[in-house]
């Protein structure tokens, strides 16, 4: 049931929402993606992690079980925005939290953080891609997809050391040698994935006898699942990315 809103500005609603974006749940306006992620959170009962962001990308998602906890009374949020706050999520929660902004909407560069490329004045950047993890001698940038990766996950990393982070859902979108090929090509040092996706695509590689073919350019693998993804990114942030 609609609870009638307080009279305040435009401003104060947005301010309010985003410090109790529970809220989304009494008051009959349209959700933001920070609070479709919240409300992931609520459902599973705890906070988004490595190990449990294929869960929460279920709980958002129209079509997978299991619905929300809490339904939010008018869901919005847009969804590769809600994909990349998952996976910021994801990073705040394993200890590489988010970078506030300043006055000027710029990042305060704090160590170990993260900063998002779709906010603030870093917006001018987001053709390069969703999330930024500094360390040496570049800094890693992570595109973020949903659930099929085809020729836009190629393209993101525009020849930088590029990170990919997906829910993909079709193991045979990575398991020829050419797309491995490809993905090394155009600078990927990691791509992670749903575990069981993962599974399925190291099974077909060792099977047909291309597994060499998937390592980066470090030497080490080239797909990853989800479940050390935190991990791998304490291990390079502020740091090295060949300890990737």
């Amino acid at each position: 049931m609609p609870q009638p809103l307080p009279k305040m500005t435009v401003g104060q609603y947005k301010a309010l929402l985003k410090l109790c974006p529970c809220l989304f749940n009494q008051v009959a306006m349209q959700s933001t993606s920070r609070a479709v992620v919240h409300f992931c959170e609520l459902t599973l009962g705890t906070r988004i992690v490595s190990t449990n962001v294929n869960e929460a990308f279920r709980v958002q998602h129209p079509n997978l079980p299991p619905p929300f906890a809490y339904p939010m009374l008018d869901r919005g949020g847009n969804g590769g925005t809600i994909m990349e706050l998952l996976c910021s999520d994801v990073l705040t929660n394993e200890g590489i939290p988010e970078m506030e902004l300043d006055v000027e909407r710029w990042p305060v560069w704090t160590m170990p953080g993260h900063a998002l490329l779709n906010e603030g004045n870093m917006s001018e950047l987001q053709a390069f891609g969703d999330i930024l993890i500094p360390c040496g001698p570049t800094n890693l940038v992570i595109s973020v997809k949903s659930e099929v990766a085809r020729e836009r996950l190629l393209y993101s990393s525009n020849s930088i050391e590029g990170i990919g982070f997906g829910f993909f859902k079709e193991p045979e979108e990575f398991w020829t040698t050419s797309r491995m090929n490809l993905y090394k090509r155009m600078g990927f040092s990691a791509i992670y994935m749903p575990d069981e996706t993962h599974t399925a695509v190291m099974d077909h590689v060792t099977l047909n006898g291309s597994a060499a073919q998937a390592v980066n350019i470090n030497g080490t693998p080239l797909y990853r699942p989800h479940s050390i993804f935190g991990t791998d990114m304490r291990r390079v942030v502020g740091r090295s990315s060949l300890k990737l």
